[in-house]
């Protein structure tokens, strides 16, 4: 596993003691380990008891706190962990939960102060019990059984406190890591919701542009030259000749029901209303029934209700996709396929046109890719030179089959 997907793969390299207890003791983790142990007993009660003396300032002594167990991971080997929180410390951010790195910093030094108070205290007598017994053998004089007793004592003890500074310092290092450094998979989905926010925005300044442009080019068109008729129908009559004035209204009604129609197509490109009354199933079929392609619908799996956003955009995705197979690959034949799988909806548009789409952005089939991915679904373009084009998109969704 590489250290992108375990964010702690560097710690496991790291603080990897020898198993063997005989060599243990020429190990430089395990001095190092005790210490950081040693240091974690001072800074921690140093920090409680200021936190506790000097609670005004006690954002300003968790951020202190922080500072310096990022950098105090380095005694371990380890590098020293990036500072990205940048928000000054103050009492209105801790209460407002933007300076909670500082206070799990404070934290995890104040338990660990405690933790490591205890076996350090056993141990470090234990120790000096055994380092005082070898001593007095050496005062008693020659080599003795109570000599040999100590040194194995005191070799014991030590070997058995390394161990312990060893795992106490490793817990604490994993400890102050999850707190402190940033989390990859948090990061990952907070870039990936930032850039579909900016998607998003796009995709609505986009459809604001196209609605402005179908309603410029279809109903606005219609209703100027409705209105130059009902002008000739008032000049005609003014020149008293009905006839000329009827057909000048006749012409006039036709180009306001080419404006509704225009209107209703703008409409129906929106969110059409067959989708609302009879779901995506039926809007999609009748999609497809409408293309100047011949397209073919399938569906495979049984078809379930889903939220609104979701089925809104498996019909844009069906909608664009089909769009471009008319505009562009020119395609003798379409197909549009539903799969209902496993909490999962893949909708697909498949052409036998000349091939060779790529996404680029701001055209074709990226306006896809953006809306796919702003909706959480996967996009997956395959169109080899000659074809067949198949633009396959896959939305998760909660609702068991």
């Amino acid at each position: 596993m590489s250290s992108v997907d375990d964010p702690y793969a560097d710690l496991k390299a790291t603080l990897t003691i020898p198993r063997n207890p005989l060599t243990v003791i020429a190990s430089p983790l395990a001095w190092r380990s005790v210490l950081y142990c040693a240091t974690s007993v001072v800074f921690g009660w140093f920090g409680l008891l200021v936190g506790v003396l000097g609670f005004v300032a006690f954002p300003w002594v968790s951020e202190a706190t922080q500072q310096i167990e990022r950098r105090r991971v380095m005694m371990l080997g380890l590098e020293e962990l990036v500072d990205l929180d940048r928000t000054p410390p103050s009492w209105q951010g801790m209460l407002r939960g933007r300076n909670h790195r500082s206070l799990g910093a404070w934290a995890s030094a104040v338990a660990f102060a405690v933790l490591d108070t205890v076996p350090g205290i056993g141990l470090s007598v234990a120790i000096i019990a055994g380092a005082t017994g070898i001593r007095a053998a050496f005062t008693s004089g020659g080599l003795s059984i109570e000599l040999g007793f100590s040194l194995l004592w005191t070799y014991l003890w030590l070997t058995i406190g390394l161990y312990v500074a060893w795992a106490l310092a490793a817990v604490q290092a994993y400890t102050i890591s999850a707190v402190l450094r940033p989390d990859p998979t948090l990061d990952r989905q907070v870039a990936q919701l930032t850039s579909s926010r900016s998607e998003l925005v796009d995709l609505f300044e986009a459809e604001r542009r196209r609605i402005e442009r179908d309603l410029h080019d279809g109903a606005q068109q219609h209703l100027v030259v409705s209105t130059m008729r009902l002008g000739e129908a008032v000049y005609w009559l003014d020149k008293a000749d009905p006839q000329g004035a009827r057909e000048a209204v006749v012409q006039a009604q036709s180009s306001v029901e080419d404006a509704l129609a225009a209107l209703r197509d703008t409409i129906h490109g929106i969110h059409p209303q067959v989708l609302s009354d009879r779901g995506l199933l039926a809007a999609v079929e009748e999609l497809a029934a409408r293309q100047p392609v011949p397209t073919t619908f399938l569906l495979v799996g049984t078809a379930v209700p889903l939220p609104p956003q979701l089925e809104s955009a498996a019909y844009y995705v069906a909608t664009e996709g089909l769009t471009n197979v008319s505009r562009h690959s020119r395609a003798t034949k379409a197909t549009v396929r539903l799969e209902y799988g496993q909490q999962r909806l893949l909708v697909q548009i498949i052409d036998n046109g000349a091939g060779g789409a790529q996404l680029v952005a701001g055209h074709g089939v990226s306006g896809l890719a953006e809306r796919t991915h702003t909706a959480g679904g996967t996009f997956e373009l395959s169109s080899p030179i000659g074809g067949p084009t198949v633009v396959s998109v896959a939305f998760p969704y909660d609702q068991p089959l």
